[in-house]
């Protein structure tokens, strides 16, 4: 299935390249969409098949968010919290990214699962609707790898360094980083 940025890529290599030879039929006359001249059947027209059509799915806006990383004082845990700073309601993912950087670069921690959801012991959605104005602060991160949200028996501890926190819309459209932070 074609994602909407390389639909977006193949209409525009079709338009570059489609027309290179005039966009005519072989006497320079255009040719109706509908039919097509097959020569070697003594001209008679005929449909084409039916092109295999891919919707063009609307992203919609960004949204307006503010995503912040708050290191707690005493311990390695990190606070999550997701300010919807926008006029509209929007929706992000029900999983949280944790980025490192790491030699100046930015990259994503696929050893740490976050979850978004109100308390430990609730269901992970696909999908949270934040309304305009509203802060979402799920369980914090535990600053260890793995599943270390809530309790991770046996989980290391991330390494030291800086941190943020990327939303991604539910539709994986857009994303948003978060303000960094450093854990020690």
């Amino acid at each position: 299935m074609l994602t909407p940025c390389r639909l977006a890529a193949a209409f525009v290599c079709l338009c570059i390249a489609g027309c290179g030879g005039g966009c005519g039929s072989a006497n320079g006359e255009p040719v109706d969409d509908d039919s097509v001249a097959d020569e070697q059947s003594g001209g008679e027209t005929r449909v084409p098949p039916p092109r295999e059509s891919e919707e063009i799915i609307d992203p919609g806006p960004a949204p307006v968010l503010r995503v912040v990383g708050e290191p707690n004082a005493h311990t390695r845990a990190v606070g999550i919290r997701i300010e919807n700073r926008g006029d509209e309601s929007t929706e992000i993912a029900g999983t949280l990214e944790l980025w490192r950087l790491t030699d100046g670069v930015w990259r994503a921690e696929g050893s740490v699962q976050l979850d978004l959801r109100y308390s430990c012991e609730d269901e992970v959605a696909a999908c949270v609707t934040l309304a305009p104005g509203a802060t979402y602060l799920p369980p914090e991160w535990l600053g260890s790898v793995g599943r270390s949200q809530c309790a991770c028996e046996g989980c290391a501890a991330a390494p030291a360094g800086s941190y943020r926190y990327v939303v991604r819309s539910c539709n994986r459209a857009h994303s948003v980083e978060g303000v960094p932070f450093e854990i020690h």
